[in-house]
């Protein structure tokens, strides 16, 4: 049986604009509806449930560089711990950006 709601915040460098674009390949996997208005992404797929919940946009200064910065919550529900592990790494994907260290 799986777990009763979970929920989590994260705090993300990223516009409300961004993060609706960077869920564009959860489609491929799940069903989503966004109101702006409310700032409320709703995922569902069978029995699993997931409400995304948009913070107020702010900034974060780091020296002269200002970046923007969004408190997500997510409130899950109806998923079994592998189920969860699949949703997690699918979510995280989206948001992965491109960068990192050259090859020595």
């Amino acid at each position: 049986m799986p777990p009763d709601n979970q929920t989590h915040t994260r705090v993300m460098a990223i516009s409300h604009a961004e993060f609706r674009r960077s869920l564009l390949p959860l489609k491929k996997y799940y069903q989503y509806t966004i109101d702006d208005d409310a700032k409320l992404i709703v995922i569902s797929d069978e029995q699993r449930l997931v409400k995304i919940r948009l913070g107020r946009e702010s900034h974060t200064r780091l020296g002269s560089l200002q970046m923007p910065s969004t408190h997500v919550t997510l409130t899950l529900s109806g998923f079994t711990p592998p189920e969860l592990d699949v949703f997690w790494s699918r979510f995280d994907l989206c948001f992965r950006r491109g960068g990192g260290f050259p090859e020595p």
